[in-house]
């Protein structure tokens, strides 16, 4: 596992060893693939396809532009990222969703500090608890596995994070 900066000093991602892109650029990708959208939704028998593809791809850029905005503007990120449950608020390193009201898809990270995130991965939202969906359920794993991974290297704040970082380059 690898940690790269998505905002500088703020948002960071985890890029796998069994991926070619970090979580954010992947989910990016993923989200805005015309012929993945398309199967996703027939796999997960969509009604209506050509609305859920385009749905999907106008829901990825409206997370670009809030993350951008929220980076030019200086915003807080727990603006977008809220604890994945309410028992997550006084944790350190707590599990976190990313949301927009209305939009289906979710970024999960790890709060490390007041500003500063690690995401460990993404969905498209087709179930109301992560358990019930095999693609939540498994975010739910990555979570974890990565909390994990961020406690065996005494990983407690941010200035541990980023020492954490720095030891990996």
């Amino acid at each position: 596992m690898k940690i790269v900066s998505i905002v500088e000093g703020k948002l960071h991602s985890f890029f796998y060893s069994t991926e070619e892109y970090n979580e954010f650029d992947r989910l990016m990708d993923l989200w805005t693939d015309v012929s993945y959208l398309y199967d996703y939704a027939e796999n997960n028998q969509v009604q209506d396809i050509s609305a859920f593809v385009n749905d999907i791809q106008k829901y990825a850029e409206q997370i670009q532009d809030l993350l951008l905005d929220l980076e030019e503007n200086n915003d807080s990120l727990n603006l977008y990222f809220e604890p994945l449950q309410n028992s997550e608020y006084a944790k350190i390193l707590s599990l976190q969703k990313g949301k927009i009201r209305g939009n289906q898809l979710r970024l999960y990270a790890i709060k490390i500090d007041d500003e500063c995130f690690v995401i460990t991965g993404g969905a498209i939202k087709m179930s109301p608890k992560m358990q019930d969906h095999p693609d939540t359920a498994n975010e739910l794993l990555k979570l974890n596995t990565a909390k994990s991974y961020l406690h065996q290297n005494d990983v407690i704040d941010e200035s541990s994070f980023y020492e954490l970082i720095s030891e990996s380059i």
